[in-house]
């Protein structure tokens, strides 16, 4: 079931949808105005073992507006990497479509930020809030990817890890899209 508001402020129409995990809210003129806001989740545990970047399941799909609006994705996802023996690097990154949009920094062990010289299992959160111009107004599809740097010694990277020995459920990883008027 949609809600659906409407009303004017300021001479133009504002309109609010909210259905399931979509929002809508049409509001023209106004630059840095959140016109649309999508939000996906998964727990489902991807494990990758090669230095191919993989899709950790983390996606959303949004369709821009305006072609000269831009879309702030943010992203929060639980993460892990081992290895046998320390010196562990893993990385992920941003794709729209089929194109990297972003990519850590990394060198031949693995993206500075999360490069690990004295421990050889590690549980980390990648947190990113990237602003894009698509300069589209088809649906866009925005994903996370990840990948270890290094395969020696039993290196992985796994995304939406379950919690080691506990018991628990898998970690949840969270996107965000929201339009915003340019």
């Amino acid at each position: 079931m949609a809600l659906a508001l409407s009303g004017t402020s300021n001479g133009s129409l504002n309109n609010l949808s909210l259905s399931g995990n979509t929002a809508t809210v049409v509001d023209t003129g106004k630059a840095g105005t959140i016109v649309q806001v999508v939000q996906a989740t998964t727990q489902t545990t991807v494990s990758v073992t090669t230095t191919t970047y993989t899709d950790t399941t983390l996606s959303a799909s949004i369709t821009p507006t305006s072609s000269s609006n831009k879309i702030l994705v943010l992203v929060t996802q639980h993460v892990f990497h081992g290895r046998t023996v320390v010196a562990m690097g893993s990385g992920v990154r941003l794709v729209r479509g089929s194109t990297v949009i972003w990519t850590p920094p990394n060198d031949s062990q693995g993206p500075f930020l999360d490069f690990i010289s004295s421990s050889t299992n590690h549980y980390w959160l990648f947190s990113l809030n990237y602003l894009d111009s698509p300069a589209t107004t088809s649906s866009v599809t925005y994903k996370t990817q990840g990948r270890p740097y290094r395969t020696t010694d039993s290196g992985s990277f796994t995304a939406q890890p379950a919690p080691s020995g506990t018991g628990e459920p898998n970690t949840p990883a969270v996107m965000t899209l929201l339009e915003v008027v340019a």
